[in-house]
């Protein structure tokens, strides 16, 4: 059967469709590299402080999405032409039916942010001219809010997040590279990947370790757990933890007598340098 006769949920379409959505997360994915740069490291984790901005920032827009389509859906779905059938909505070198279904509208109102729609959206094919200002100004009403007032506040966000990582650059930087080279630091992780999945000669020594072990010892039987045992292990616990404890008050101990040397000036020590 030809391609263009195949059923729209055909699995090679989906499976080729899936598959370009993984080219991109696969590429993008180097972008995790950047970090160890004194350059592009600052401007990668600003741009991970951003995608939070927008997800924030996408709960409302969503809210107020959702709410002019509805309203626009509910005046223009009894104007739904049918002159155009092979083409309907807004992707058709003749724009039409934009408001006719809620799907429709949806996308009419999201594409109208950049501008791709065009205003005669909202005449009907009637002399109804009350309907069609009613819908123009809804439409108009959408587009100051979405543009004019939550886009300035979403770059309003987004800079202040930018800001707050340029002013403490080089210390969110050297956090950021450290947590990615401890990533590698992990018993088992010889290798980065993709290069881990060839056997190393550390795992071939641990595979005829285990080998070793298996052949010499016989299995034997397990010992149940006293009351005893239970004791020792949860005091190991505790004193472990207690020395964890230990280390973190001294480092922190370090730190904040650092600060307060360092904030000795006219002002004197305030709560921003804490923080």
């Amino acid at each position: 059967m030809p391609r263009n006769n195949w059923h729209m949920w055909h699995p090679t379409l989906v499976a080729e469709a899936l598959f370009a959505i993984a080219n991109i997360f696969s590429s993008l994915r180097l972008i995790c590299l950047f970090t160890a740069n004194s350059h592009l490291g600052p401007m990668q984790i600003s741009l991970g402080r951003m995608l939070l901005d927008i997800l924030k920032f996408m709960f409302i827009y969503c809210l107020v999405l959702v709410a002019f389509a509805n309203g626009l859906n509910q005046l223009y779905f009894y104007y739904e032409t049918n002159e155009v059938a092979k083409c309907k909505g807004i992707r058709c070198e003749i724009q039409n039916n934009a408001f006719s279904t809620l799907f429709e509208t949806l996308q009419s109102l999201f594409w109208s942010v950049f501008g791709l729609i065009n205003l005669y959206v909202t005449n009907v094919d009637a002399d109804h001219q009350f309907t069609e200002f009613v819908g123009a100004t809804m439409f108009g009403t959408y587009n100051i809010i979405s543009l004019v007032v939550l886009l300035n506040m979403l770059i309003a966000m987004m800079n202040n997040s930018y800001q707050h990582i340029a002013d403490h650059a080089d210390i969110e930087w050297k956090f950021a590279r450290t947590k990615l080279w401890m990533s590698y630091f992990e018993e088992g992780g010889t290798l980065p990947s993709p290069f881990n999945i060839i056997p190393s000669p550390k795992s071939a020594f641990y595979l005829l370790e285990w080998i070793k072990k298996r052949m010499s010892k016989a299995p034997k039987p397990r010992r149940h757990e006293t009351f005893g045992t239970l004791g020792r292990r949860a005091a190991k616990n505790v004193r472990l933890n207690h020395l964890y404890q230990e280390v973190l008050r001294n480092l922190v101990k370090r730190y904040v007598a650092a600060m307060i040397r360092d904030a000795k000036t006219e002002q004197g020590l305030t709560e921003e340098n804490f923080k």
